[in-house]
């Protein structure tokens, strides 16, 4: 099959194998560390500041991921970021019972290693991986994602009902130094990221800038960036607030939040797998057309069907990949190398650091034109957006062209 066929790269399996290690404690710290602080005296309002600590971190990540992966061997980039990771998670089980500011600190940590570790990982698989693998690499990416995302939550309930609260963490710690010991394996190869110091007369802000100058200069970039707030910010949003009150109040309770996402995950597993081996000579229509998929699920929520609602969620899942998968593989393959670290950063940054805003001005629009009202008035913008992009030149092809 053509989509394991990176995996005979055995410096891209290395990399792989860091990045499942990384995913899998992803997956699994949210959770753990939700059952955990729910039990303490303030729970909620505690995990509502532990929660934000990582989020913060995680931008921050995002921006000195981006400059450290372009200016550093990327090697030890992704192995220093996970073992951060280890130690801010291994830490959480010395620090003083409930206390809050010191698990918060923590957390700001392990959120900045993974996002600068994402931001790295994204510029390695384009030092690693051929052009014409690229898509496939980026495909096992998400395979690898989508079952983390899927039983990573499940190891952290066992864990925490059968051998208590820090089991979870001390897992995902033990995970992240599995992930640096990957990273520290991967064969060097001689690429403008194998710098051993940073440019002469540079710094974080001024690459940075540099870095916005690169992604703004490919206008498929900016669509896509517009895309994929409004995918964030609205769609994305108005389904985490949306779908627990549509299915308590019309589905039967809880269990038909698990049936809607595992329809989501497997039609993300599902379209990874398709995108493994199919090649496209316009990646950009097919990835903004499955990006607008996603618009059928609020659509659908507004109708309380299960049925409509299960089937909007699979093509939506199975949409997200249509796009994910070339889209990543475009900056890859467009983006010259020595820039990588930050245009991902700046992907990241601009996707991730938008959409808790828009989460937290939701329920205010919900309570103002009504839920129904929402609805379909976020469903038809979502589908229709993606649809508005294809219309910038270069967005089709995910490629500038050539002068």
């Amino acid at each position: 099959m053509r989509i394991v066929q990176p995996l005979r790269n055995r410096a891209f399996a290395g990399l792989w194998l860091s990045y499942s290690a990384s995913i899998v404690a992803t997956a699994i710290l949210p959770t753990a560390l939700t059952l955990m602080i729910l039990d303490w005296k303030n729970g909620i309002a505690d995990l509502g500041i532990a929660l934000s600590a990582r989020t913060f971190g995680f931008l921050a990540g995002a921006v000195a991921g981006g400059y450290f992966a372009d200016n550093w061997p990327r090697q030890r980039v992704l192995s220093s970021a996970s073992a951060l990771r280890s130690v801010a998670v291994l830490a959480i089980a010395w620090v003083p019972h409930a206390n809050i500011l010191s698990v918060s600190c923590c957390l700001f940590f392990a959120g900045a290693g993974e996002g600068t570790f994402r931001s790295a990982y994204q510029a390695s698989m384009a030092d690693l991986v051929p052009g014409g693998q690229l898509q496939s690499a980026n495909a096992l990416t998400t395979l690898s994602m989508r079952i983390a995302l899927t039983v990573g939550p499940l190891i952290a309930v066992a864990l925490h009902g059968r051998l208590g609260p820090l089991f979870g963490l001390q897992l995902a710690g033990a995970l992240w130094a599995l992930s640096a010991l990957a990273s520290l394996t991967l064969q060097r190869r001689l690429h403008a990221c194998d710098r051993t110091t940073p440019a002469s007369g540079t710094n974080i802000l001024a690459d940075f800038r540099a870095g916005l100058a690169e992604a703004f200069r490919h206008r498929w970039f900016v669509a896509g960036l517009a895309a994929l707030l409004v995918w964030l910010g609205l769609g994305n949003s108005v389904q985490q607030l949306m779908l627990p009150v549509i299915s308590r109040a019309h589905l039967g309770g809880d269990a038909f939040i698990g049936i809607a996402l595992g329809a989501y995950s497997v039609g993300a597993l599902a379209g990874g797998i398709a995108m493994g081996s199919m090649r496209m000579r316009r990646p950009g229509a097919l990835a903004f057309c499955g990006l607008a998929l996603f618009g059928l699920v609020p659509l659908a929520l507004a109708t309380h069907s299960a049925i409509l609602i299960i089937s909007a969620y699979f093509l939506g899942g199975i949409g997200i990949e249509l796009f994910n998968i070339p889209w990543f593989t475009a900056i890859q393959n467009e983006v010259p190398k020595e820039m990588l670290g930050r245009v991902s950063s700046i992907d990241f940054l601009i996707s991730y650091g938008a959409a808790p805003l828009a989460l937290a001005a939701m329920p205010a629009a919900l309570a103002a034109i009504g839920p129904g009202n929402a609805l379909v008035s976020i469903g038809l913008i979502v589908a229709t957006v993606p649809i508005i992009a294809l219309l910038v030149p270069s967005a089709p092809e995910f490629k500038e062209p050539r002068r």
